[in-house]
């Protein structure tokens, strides 16, 4: 049995070409939809990885830099 839907996963780096920032992306919004934020897709019988593979493959998340740099600061306050 497979983890994910693979198809979701492919069209999902077709648009985050960076394996590791898609595993970041999805990972948060799995949280996020665990601790009850709806989802953007029709959830019919799909697990949580694949609901945040398909928002990504929709092209519904995409990674956005921040306006300023972080520092230590903004990330340890």
């Amino acid at each position: 049995m497979a983890m994910f839907n693979s198809e979701l996963f492919t069209g999902a780096m077709e648009k985050i070409k960076h394996k590791y920032l898609l595993t970041n992306i999805v990972s948060m919004r799995m949280r996020q939809i665990a601790r009850g934020e709806p989802a953007m897709v029709d959830q019919k019988d799909m697990e949580i990885i694949d609901v945040a593979l398909k928002e990504v493959a929709d092209g519904l998340l995409e990674p956005k830099m921040p306006e300023k740099p972080l520092t230590t600061g903004d990330i340890f306050e």
